[in-house]
Formats: C-alpha cells, sequence, structure tokens
C-alpha cells in the first residue's frame, strides 16, 4: 500500500523521540539514525490503515531492532579490549530527544550511557523506556512481548546492576597491555 502524506508527517512526528529511544539504547548516534531509518522502511511497508496507535507500533518496530543490534554486537564487543563508551553528544543535539529540564538532560550524558554498559539488552530497554521516557510496564511489556511482571523484575535487575558498578564483561588486564604494546609497536616502526 502506498504511504501517504499524513503517513510521512505521523512518522517525523515521531522521529525525535525514536532517535532519542534508539541512542539510549544503542549508545551510537550512527547506529540510532540507521535503527530509524530501518524503522521508517518497516513503517513505509506496513499497512498503516490498520496499525491502531502508530506511536506504539513505531516504538516497538524500534525497539526490537535494537535489542537485534545489541544482541549481535555482544560478539563484535567481546573481542574489544578496553570499556566500551558511547558516542557523546553535544548539548542541544536532537538525538537527545524533548528533555526540559537540567535533571532530564543528565539522564542521556555521557556517564550515564556508560552505566547502562552494564546492562543486557533486555534490562537496556526496560529501564530506558521505564526511566527516561516514562512508558508504564504494561507498554513496555508489549513493545518486548514479555509480562508485566517480568518487565517489572528487568528493571529492578537493571536498577541493581546499574547501582553495583560492576561492567557486564571483565578486561584481561594482561591482554589488554599485549595489544596496547603490540599497537606501539607497529605505530613506531
Amino acid at each position: 500500500m502506498a504511504m501517504t502524506v499524513h503517513d510521512v508527517d505521523r512518522f517525523e512526528a515521531s522521529r525525535p523521540r525514536l532517535e532519542a529511544i534508539a541512542y539510549r539504547l544503542l549508545g551510537s548516534a550512527s547506529e540510532a539514525e540507521d535503527a530509524v531509518q530501518e524503522t521508517y522502511l518497516r513503517w513505509q511497508a506496513a499497512d498503516a490503515g490498520h496499525i491502531q496507535v502508530p506511536e506504539a507500533w513505531l516504538t516497538k518496530v524500534l525497539t526490537n531492532l535494537c535489542l537485534n543490534q545489541l544482541t549481535s554486537a555482544r560478539a563484535r564487543r567481546e573481542t574489544y579490549v578496553g570499556q566500551w563508551l558511547p558516542e557523546p553528544l553535544l548539548a542541544g543535539d536532537p538525538m537527545l530527544g524533548p528533555a526540559d529540564t537540567a535533571e532530564q538532560r543528565e539522564s542521556v550524558s555521557y556517564a550515564v550511557l556508560a552505566l547502562l554498559e552494564r546492562l543486557s539488552p533486555n534490562e537496556r530497554a526496560v529501564y530506558v523506556l521505564r526511566e527516561a521516557f516514562d512508558y508504564p510496564h504494561r507498554e513496555i511489556a508489549a513493545i518486548l512481548d514479555i509480562t508485566e511482571a517480568a518487565s517489572q523484575q528487568i528493571l529492578h535487575r537493571a536498577k541493581k546492576h546499574v547501582a553495583d558498578g560492576k561492567a557486564r564483561t571483565e578486561v584481561d588486564e594482561a591482554a589488554a597491555r599485549r595489544i596496547v604494546e603490540e599497537f606501539l609497536a607497529a605505530a613506531t616502526s
């Protein structure tokens, strides 16, 4: 079915919120833009006339795309030496989302994104949707195809992992040092 101007406008009205969610989940502005673009392509292929709540549909599709990417990225990050850190954004970047207060802005700061690395993909999705976007557990459960009780439990675990201060993966200090020394030797020779 061909998209109407109204369908495109509905998507574009949701784009800033979708970009903010994707950035918080993925920690990369370029990956967030790619996820939002993929969401648009799926919106374009869907029969928008049969979608009752477009914002919920778009959020669900985007969240699932991000979770798929985070799950597949886990294999890439296992070989990464050092702590993974998200791309920082400049103040005022629309990717930060519609934060109105300094406290809300802080929720997407570099430090908070680094904290989110301590979470599994599902924990990160629940934590971001609940804490940063204030989605009720009922909606989070529908987006992730889990029960409301599971959403609450995942949020509880996520908050605990953030508070614990431990990274999800441990870095082998000897391997990291060896790779740095090999890099420096290669760079100087």
